[in-house]
Order: structure tokens, then C-alpha cells, then sequence
């Protein structure tokens, strides 16, 4: 652990880490804040390396030393910051005691031989704790990547980086460019676009095919650039007179059945 414990705002590295709190600053530096021990320790295991580690002694103690030991054998630069100095660079209401800066994962998607992608694409989701479970959601349903079309909120956002639970590392995280989608958007034959009242419902839909789930913003719903790239529509049945689910519900409930039928068929 560093020897001295820095107290000022004005230190380079802390005034660094607090403008990564600005979107331009986070694309422009290519990096971006994490502020979970747990996420931390998880990027390390994945073979991510921080630019730099902040701890605040006199909240951590030494539960975090081996953490710190592996970010420091990979050249992470390690400072020791005073409690307040970490409460003003943190997002969080009662920071853990740690933060780290990474620069922005490039993850490729990796497909199994004769496996079909399956991708989900967000379309103007503002709300960050739903774009985060989203991501969260597609990783653990087993999506191959998740496209963002413009007017979705920025994925390298603290409260987006925090709900997403440390998918970042893990999945493919790609902006969309409606006039030249990747390959492997494009190559999916079945690009459903979930909506309230239309389509097939989400069960009876063959999620085993080359497949897209489009979620919309919360409150407009798809674009007209998604609905033209969709080659149907998808719903959830509901009951009790509810109109409809919110983007993160939506979007997991689809991706967790496609990733029922795909284990299905894959034991067959």
C-alpha cells in the first residue's frame, strides 16, 4: 500500500479519476470508473488490468491486500486516498473503500461450432439501471453480444457499470450504426422486435435460429430505424390488466427462454 495518504482533490490522479464522471472525458481517455471490490476482483480474474487503483486505508484495512498484489504485479498504479478524498470521487453514497479506472474492455464475441448467435439490441434505453441489468441479463442468458443504437445511455457509466455486476468484462458491448450493422448482427435471420400488444408470444417463438431481441426505450418504445431493421414482433402475455413490463423485465424474461430452448436443444 502506498506510504502516504492523500487528502487533497487537487492531487493529478484523483482530479483524473473524478472526470471520468463525464461521458466526453470517458471516450475520450478510453476508460472508465469501477467501483465494486467484488467487479475489481472479478476484471483481475479475467485477465484485466486497472491504469489505477485508489484505497482508502482507514476503510478497507487489509481485506482487499491480495486484490491489490495482483494489480500491482500487473503495473496498476496503487494510491492510498483519505476517506473523504473517496467519497468525492465515488458515485456511491457509502463507497466499499476501493475504486479502480480500466480502460474500455474489448471483448470478442465467441461462437461455439454450429451454434447460432444470439444477440440483443437496445434501442434508446435511457434508464441506467435498466440498461445494466440488461447487460447482466444477456451474459448470464448466454447472448453473444449486445449492440447499443443510438439514444441508449452511455454502458460506461457508474450506476450502468454497477447493475451490470461486472458483464463489462465479460461480454461484447458494441455501439450500432444503423447503416452498416456488423456482420453478425446482420447474419441473424431473426431480428424480433418486442413490443406489448403484437407479434408471436416470446415461448413460441424458435430462439435456437440466428436470433436478435430488439427492447426499446421506456418511454417511446422502438424507433422507426429499429422497426424497419425487424423481421417480426415479439410479446410477453400478461394478466391482471397490466399493460406491459418494464425495458430490463422485458429483455430478461426473452433472453432467459432463448436460452431455455437453446439448453434444450442442445441436450437433444
Amino acid at each position: 500500500m502506498a506510504e502516504s495518504v492523500i487528502t487533497s482533490l487537487s492531487n493529478p490522479w484523483v482530479k483524473y479519476a473524478r472526470s471520468l464522471h463525464h461521458r466526453r472525458v470517458r471516450y475520450r481517455e478510453r476508460a472508465f470508473l469501477v467501483e465494486s471490490p467484488r467487479i475489481i476482483a472479478e476484471a483481475l480474474a479475467a485477465g484485466f488490468r486497472p491504469t489505477l487503483l485508489l484505497i482508502a486505508p482507514a476503510r478497507a484495512g487489509h481485506e482487499y491486500d491480495q486484490l491489490i498484489d495482483v494489480a500491482r504485479a500487473r503495473n496498476t498504479r496503487v494510491l492510498a486516498v483519505s476517506e473523504q478524498v473517496l467519497d468525492r470521487v465515488t458515485d456511491t453514497v457509502t463507497p466499499q473503500g476501493l475504486l479502480a479506472i480500466f480502460p474500455f474492455p474489448d471483448v470478442a464475441p465467441v461462437l461455439r461450432p454450429r451454434e447460432s448467435p444470439l444477440i440483443l439490441l437496445l434501442d434508446g434505453i435511457q434508464d441506467p439501471g435498466n440498461l445494466g441489468t440488461l447487460l447482466r441479463s444477456a451474459l448470464g442468458a448466454g447472448a453473444h453480444a449486445v449492440y447499443l443504437a443510438p439514444g441508449t445511455t452511455d454502458p460506461y457509466a457508474p450506476k450502468v457499470v454497477r447493475a451490470a455486476a461486472g458483464s463489462h468484462f465479460h461480454l461484447p458491448i458494441r455501439p450500432l450504426a444503423w447503416d452498416s450493422p456488423e456482420s453478425l448482427l446482420a447474419n441473424c435471420s431473426q431480428r424480433l422486435a418486442a413490443e406489448p400488444h403484437v407479434g408471436l408470444p416470446y415461448d413460441q417463438v424458435d430462439w435456437t435460429r440466428p436470433s436478435a431481441v430488439l427492447i426499446g426505450s421506456e418511454a417511446h418504445g422502438l424507433s422507426s430505424s429499429a422497426r424497419t431493421m425487424a423481421t417480426g414482433s415479439v410479446r410477453i402475455p400478461l394478466q391482471g390488466g397490466l399493460e406491459s413490463l418494464n425495458a430490463a423485465v422485458a429483455g430478461s424474461v426473452i433472453l432467459f427462454e432463448a436460452a431455455r430452448q437453446r439448453r434444450a436443444a442442445s441436450r437433444r
